[in-house]
């Protein structure tokens, strides 16, 4: 297996290598299922925040919270759980708030998981 070590910052390695039994193949079908899947997620996101759908927002956080989780990546799942709750509560300025911190995390693992799928470690 490459080595996943350029990923640490954003994944909980060990708890992720457990939840697929080590399994190269299917790792690397998650990999390619979340960044297939990741594009429309976020301008869905985006849209709603931009909209304040805060139903929508909750919808959409919700299933990048567990796209993210199944992958391990806490941090960028805790962030997506802080926009589906404080969709839920209305908190719009909440979401705003987290959002700018979210959607960096986001893009700066989409581009490692990119580097790391093409084979091109950084």
């Amino acid at each position: 297996m490459k080595s996943l070590t350029s990923l640490e910052r954003f994944l909980v390695l060990p708890e992720l290598l457990d939840r697929v039994e080590n399994d190269e193949d299917l790792l690397a079908e998650l990999f390619a299922l979340f960044q297939e899947d990741l594009p429309g997620s976020r301008a869905a996101l985006r849209t709603a925040i931009e909209r304040a759908e805060l139903p929508e927002i909750e919808r959409v956080a919700h299933r990048l919270k567990g796209m993210l989780a199944n992958l391990s990546a806490k941090q960028a799942a805790s962030l997506a759980a802080v926009i589906e709750s404080a969709a839920r509560a209305g908190d719009t300025e909440k979401i705003w708030q987290t959002q700018a911190v979210f959607d960096p995390e986001l893009s700066a693992f989409s581009a490692k998981l990119d580097s790391f799928m093409a084979g091109v470690e950084n």
